[in-house]
């Protein structure tokens, strides 16, 4: 470790960094062995729950495609970011950050009013709706939100 802020010199960053802590150990070799029990294990629990003709095909199937996405969940939470090379070191500072953060703000304000006029609406009519109906309205109106005014803000800038 480099001096008195403990980030790593660019030439001690890896690929796919180091585990937190001190053990300097490479984070994918946790990952990928847990990774891996935790697919097989998705395997097994849909090979014993699936009513499939070929039940043991169709767990190592679901097992060898989740692969992948329990290697990442494992390693997401245990990489030192100080040691993945090319990361950037305070990423909430850069312009994107920025332009998320006011993307985020705006589309709160209209998840808020939208949301507010639908229930008003809805409260004068007497019209009633399936409530997975309306929440899949209000996560529409604020990715969509979200999504125009962070477009909008990164043409902007």
């Amino acid at each position: 470790m480099n001096g008195t802020n403990g980030r790593y010199p660019p030439a001690e960053r890896t690929r796919w960094g180091r585990v937190r802590g001190r053990t300097g150990m490479p984070a994918m070799s946790l990952a990928i062995p847990i990774g891996l029990v935790l697919a097989a294990a998705a395997g097994l629990i849909t090979a014993a729950m699936t009513d499939a003709p070929s039940p043991l095909l169709t767990g190592f199937a679901v097992g060898a495609a989740t692969i992948p996405a329990f290697v990442a969940l494992v390693w997401v939470p245990i990489v030192d970011r100080d040691t993945l090379r090319g990361a950037i070191e305070r990423p909430e500072e850069s312009v994107e950050g920025a332009w998320y953060d006011r993307a985020a703000q705006g589309a709160f304000t209209d998840t808020l009013l939208v949301t507010g006029i639908a229930t008003s609406a809805l409260a004068i009519t007497g019209a009633r709706i399936d409530a997975v109906l309306a929440l899949m309205g209000v996560l529409i109106v604020a990715m969509a939100s979200c999504g125009i005014r962070y477009l909008i803000a990164r043409r902007r800038d």
